[in-house]
């Protein structure tokens, strides 16, 4: 292996570690920005989503105020890199705005702002068929990507996607730890309400949820209630006032 190619591979190591070191799966999407913008050195990166209505959602950015400027114009127009890589599930590279005539609408209002990105490139985040949004690059300097950087930014959006999969798994599974501790939690406070008013599950479970939805209370908040009291709260007892 050549010293260029072992550097490299050090360098995506020490990547593939970072990212495995996040909490969660927004941490992981805000490193896979930070990281992406560093290692290509480029003005901006962003990791965007597309939702079953057809909207685009920024999940993290390096530049948030700026990538949702041009989100709203992606989301008014229906086109741009941003569109282009979500929708076609694709790698997207645009060398210079200025000379651009794929997306019309799009390059019309980019070109008008104040500063805009002249390149940009955008991969398709998809891991075994599965759609995980994109990660879009982008540049004030027109031309900027070349070719051995395009290569090198699909590497690394290769190690996002594993990275980013793997985050969203740990989500659900914790999402789920709760959802079961939840439900058991409420479980025993309706026995507990079972045994006080001696009636059947269904009617209990009816009493906790009346008293969740008078006293304004997550139902799984209220259990906690019951199981440490051995009854459903006392609700206070309505002021009556004179004519």
């Amino acid at each position: 292996m050549a010293v260029k190619d072992f550097d490299g591979a050090r360098t995506f190591a020490r990547i593939a570690r970072e990212l495995s070191e996040q909490a969660d799966l927004q941490s992981t999407g805000e490193r896979v920005v930070t990281l992406a913008k560093t290692l290509i050195g480029c003005d901006s990166a962003a990791k965007w989503a597309l939702s079953r209505q057809g909207t685009i959602t920024l999940r993290a950015a390096t530049d948030p105020a700026l990538a949702e400027v041009y989100g709203a114009v992606v989301d008014e127009t229906k086109e741009g890199p941003v569109w282009e890589c979500l929708r076609g599930r694709c790698t997207v590279l645009m060398r210079d705005l200025r000379s651009e005539r794929r997306w019309p609408g799009w390059r019309e209002t980019a070109v008008r702002s104040a500063a805009p990105y002249l390149s940009a490139v955008g991969y398709s985040l998809d891991v075994r068929g599965q759609s995980l949004g994109a990660l879009v690059l982008a540049s004030h300097e027109p031309g900027f990507f070349s070719d051995d950087l395009v290569e090198m930014g699909a590497i690394f959006a290769e190690h996002a996607s594993v990275s980013l999969e793997a985050a969203a798994a740990g989500d659900e599974s914790d999402d789920l730890r709760a959802a079961v501790t939840s439900n058991r939690r409420i479980g025993m406070s309706v026995g507990v309400l079972m045994a006080t008013h001696r009636c059947a599950e269904e009617q209990a479970f009816d009493l906790l949820r009346a008293a969740s939805q008078n006293d304004c209370h997550k139902l799984r908040d209220l259990a906690e209630d019951v199981i440490l009291a051995g009854a459903l709260p006392e609700r206070p007892a309505r002021a009556v006032q004179a004519d």
